[in-house]
């Protein structure tokens, strides 16, 4: 009889953990991190594998506790020694971060934007000239205009693509990452990719301005030079008209006169 009433209190008991492990997972999905945190703790004190691999992630991720890394570490040690899956990923990741978190300090603070603007992406404004007199010259800054407009088109594709911030940062090292240095990262980020994106428009606008400049420049010259030729050849028409009058005039004698 003692023995039946044992297993049933150890029954009652895992019941009773089960349906507390259920409400501190509600409550964390409901973000009450405060009401979560002490269930977890009871259950990750009582062996719990899964409240010790939610408990490590609370103090990694600083939820209703100050982020200690050092306790998240011990939490994921005794939720894997205990054969969880997803505590020994984390705490992978976790040993990752000494020897590899000088990522995090580069994506939340050092990134510059530095591969948005080289290679294919360097468009430096060329010089053009005020204006073009010949077809050679007309053609040749032409295709430095159609350089520039490509990399600028290049440049503002790839931009787009890396947007929103934070979607090429490697996935493993946002696995490092606690949730305040995502969002570090993320704010560090849309700043880069908005300071690139206005020093691109502004040299957009000053090469069109340049471009606009000499285009007008050019036209005009083309189509007063145009029409100076026009006009020389109307002239060199009239004067050969005019000398073919006159050697029709004397290109046969004249008639006899009557006498």
């Amino acid at each position: 009889m003692k023995r039946l009433l044992c297993i049933a209190l150890l029954i009652a008991a895992g019941m009773a953990r089960a349906d507390d492990l259920g409400e501190a997972n509600r409550l964390l999905q409901a973000k009450s991190y405060d009401k979560a945190f002490p269930i977890y703790q009871r259950l990750a004190e009582a062996g719990n594998p899964d409240a010790q691999l939610r408990l490590g992630e609370m103090y990694w991720f600083g939820d209703a506790t100050p982020p200690d890394l050092g306790k998240a570490r011990q939490w994921f040690e005794r939720s894997a020694k205990a054969g969880n899956a997803d505590a020994a990923a984390s705490l992978a990741s976790l040993k990752r971060r000494e020897t590899h978190g000088d990522e995090i300090v580069y994506w939340t603070s050092k990134y510059q934007g530095e591969d948005m603007v080289s290679g294919q992406f360097d468009c430096k404004r060329p010089e053009l000239p005020p204006l073009s007199r010949t077809k050679a010259e007309i053609k040749a800054t032409n295709e430095k205009i159609a350089v520039w407009h490509a990399c600028y088109n290049r440049f503002a594709a790839n931009l787009n693509d890396a947007l929103p911030p934070g979607k090429r940062i490697p996935a493993q090292t946002i696995d490092m990452m606690t949730p305040a240095e995502g969002a570090a990262a993320v704010r560090h980020l849309d700043g880069v990719y908005s300071g690139l994106a206005q020093k691109a428009k502004l040299d957009a606008t000053a090469f069109q301005a340049q471009e606009e400049a000499w285009r007008k420049s050019t036209e005009t010259y083309v189509s007063t030079h145009n029409d100076d030729i026009v006009n020389d050849v109307q002239r060199n028409q009239r004067m050969f008209n005019d000398d073919a009058m006159h050697r029709q005039m004397y290109a046969s004698p004249p008639p006899p006169v009557r006498r």
